[in-house]
């Protein structure tokens, strides 16, 4: 399980690096292309090939994780906090 997050979250930042060294900059290099692109698709596949337990377990805990988002900020129209009320 700690895998299926720790992957979505490489394919994540391996596509902020294309988005911002490739999409936004001025001069496309293809050596700003390829590494992220590689790093995304080669997570995927890791990704892809968990276990099922895995797929269904991670699967739960980003529903749930979702859920209580919504729930905290009332339908995503409040910032999410997670700072503990004084006593």
């Amino acid at each position: 399980m700690l895998n299926f997050g720790a992957l979505i979250a490489f394919m994540g930042v391996n596509a902020a690096a294309f988005i911002r060294y490739f999409v936004r900059a001025e001069e496309k290099k293809p050596w700003n292309l390829i590494p992220p692109l590689a790093g995304f698709f080669i997570c995927l596949g890791l990704w892809l090939n968990l276990s099922r337990p895995a797929m269904i377990a991670g699967s739960i805990w980003m529903a749930a994780g979702i859920a209580f988002g919504v729930w905290k900020t009332r339908g995503f129209k409040e910032p999410l906090s997670f700072e503990v009320p004084a006593e």
